[in-house]
């Protein structure tokens, strides 16, 4: 059972730089190969100020603010017990490189299952580009409650 006290928790906001060269390994990293991401030519093209960002490169960004094993440490989950259970991004306009995005994370919501065996950890991510919120992402996290030892009996 996680402690209640954790629920609402929020980072400080970070500012990350969105750099093309990061951007560029992300695509090759995902096997993205439309230009669109890394050709500022093809950008201006699609009618883009820049080179927007895939979809999911956003996730990349937590890396440079409160990452979900710092926030697990946080609440003294042990890292080997957990799973990334699932992932949902909610686009509302492109984040483009370039942009300075400023991102914070809380932690929404905790519950348990199958009588505390299961532990399910939500953490909503806001990116915003100035005033402008520009996606979230839910996150959840299922951590797992370690077997009970098992007693070994008197031969």
């Amino acid at each position: 059972m996680i402690d209640p006290s954790h629920l609402g928790f929020t980072t400080p906001p970070t500012q990350v730089r969105v750099d093309a060269w990061r951007v560029q390994l992300f695509c090759r990293a995902i096997g993205e190969t439309d230009p669109v991401y890394v050709d500022e030519a093809a950008a201006h093209a699609a009618g883009h100020r820049a080179c927007p960002v895939p979809p999911t490169f956003i996730k990349a960004l937590e890396s440079e603010h409160f990452s979900s094993a710092a926030l697990m440490q946080r609440m003294n989950i042990p890292l080997k017990s957990v799973l990334h259970a699932q992932q949902q991004f909610t686009h509302h306009a492109p984040i483009h490189v370039g942009d300075v995005v400023t991102l914070h994370r809380q932690i929404t919501d905790a519950y348990d299952k199958r009588d505390g065996e299961l532990t399910f950890v939500v953490i909503d991510t806001h990116y915003d580009v100035g005033t402008q919120r520009m996606a979230t992402s839910r996150q959840t996290i299922l951590s797992r409650r370690p077997p009970a030892p098992r007693s070994e009996s008197a031969a």
